[in-house]
């Protein structure tokens, strides 16, 4: 990849700070009566993950990534149900009726406690992170701005790389970092001039094999928080943990494809 020109660094960052503007935008219709509000923390969440790959395209991971950071952990609620809900029922395990019925319809009565929007307070907090972040990013000096993106992305290419070439099926958090790293990656791509960078395309679909992944994880510890252990319900755990292993594989073959194309 070639240094970016100023022009194209003072683009990318113009690019980010929209990304800013949009993010007030999705916090503020938060408080709208109207809509579904898993579907809008979602979406606001989506962005967060995108913008702290920019940040970090600009040498702002641990400042400005960080105050986005904080907003999606703060609005998570809503959508991890949903979200648990949604894998439960792909899951389909019907091997114990009473404790399936006792797992689904908790799962259904959270997604209906999590349906309510974050008081004006929260919103308020959340759009003061996005003002620091926006600051840190505007304070930065013009001609720095290349330099930064050019060390930026090597320092996101090499964490992408470093974390889907350790992947194995013994790591507990190495998938979510991994998956972590290539929204970061894919992200800051995103902020870039069109045609500066061309990345694989099937890079882009490990993030949703990954996701899936990491939805049965989440899961599999909303379960066992609540009870519903591998000694209670033994059969359900056998088929998250098979599919959990198919998945594994499915993704480490796809990137070990990817990895290889790039090294060609």
């Amino acid at each position: 990849m070639r240094v970016p020109t100023d022009k194209e660094a003072q683009f990318a960052r113009e690019q980010l700070a929209g990304g800013c503007d949009r993010m007030e935008h999705l916090l503020r219709g938060l408080l709208d009566t109207r809509g579904r509000i898993a579907e809008e923390v979602h979406a606001t969440r989506k962005l967060g993950k995108s913008l702290r790959g920019g940040f970090a395209l600009f040498g702002l991971g641990k400042s400005s990534a960080v105050e986005i950071q904080a907003i999606g952990r703060l609005l998570s609620g809503p959508r991890d149900a949903v979200s648990r809900l949604s894998t439960w029922k792909k899951v389909a395990w019907d091997g114990d009726a009473s404790a399936a019925a006792a797992i689904g319809t908790l799962l259904e009565q959270l997604t209906h406690s999590a349906a309510r929007r974050p008081p004006p307070q929260t919103i308020d907090w959340c759009l003061e992170r996005v003002a620091a972040a926006r600051r840190n990013l505007a304070e930065l000096p013009a001609e720095s701005l290349a330099k930064r993106i050019a060390q930026g992305l090597r320092k996101l290419d090499k964490r992408v790389i470093k974390r889907c070439r350790s992947l194995d099926h013994s790591g507990k958090e190495d998938f979510h970092d991994a998956r972590k790293a290539l929204k970061a990656y894919l992200g800051a791509l995103g902020f870039m001039p069109e045609g500066l960078i061309m990345p694989n395309p099937d890079l882009a679909e490990l993030p949703e094999l990954l996701g899936d992944e990491n939805d049965l994880a989440t899961l599999s510890e909303w379960l066992e928080e609540h009870g519903f252990t591998a000694k209670m319900v033994p059969g359900l755990w056998k088929k998250l943990l098979d599919r959990r292993s198919l998945l594994r594989s499915q993704v480490i073959r796809e990137i070990a494809l990817v990895l290889s194309q790039q090294d060609d």
